[in-house]
């Protein structure tokens, strides 16, 4: 597991400028957990289905986990779509707990991939 630190609101509004430039929109928290998924299945920008744009948002909340050391990928199932095992149970967190941790991941996350 990673070690993260903590972030400053600083840093987190800096983020979502970042990405809001980067991809012409105004990005919030569910708009990079989505490209989180993106990234990590390899897709491009193309017309996503509802169902699918959920399917990448948790995708993302799951790698996120992972470097929080909440999950492991255990392999991929028929569709290629990774598989998790629980580590430490998530759903122990209060939301708030749960949105402050992805937040912390997601700013090393996407720093890393957007430098």
């Amino acid at each position: 597991m990673d070690t993260i630190e903590e972030y400053t609101e600083e840093q987190w509004n800096d983020l979502v400028l970042k990405v809001s430039k980067q991809f012409k929109v105004t990005a919030d928290f569910d708009f990079m957990l989505f490209i989180i998924g993106m990234h990590e299945r390899g897709l491009g920008f193309r017309h996503y289905s509802k169902d699918e744009k959920w399917d990448l948002i948790n995708l993302g909340k799951c790698r996120l986990f992972e470097v929080l050391g909440y999950l492991k990928q255990s392999g991929n199932d028929d569709q290629e779509w990774p598989k998790f095992d629980v580590l430490k149970t998530v759903g122990t967190l209060t939301p708030t707990l749960q949105k402050h941790l992805l937040k912390k991941a997601m700013i090393k996350y996407l720093n890393g991939v957007l430098n």
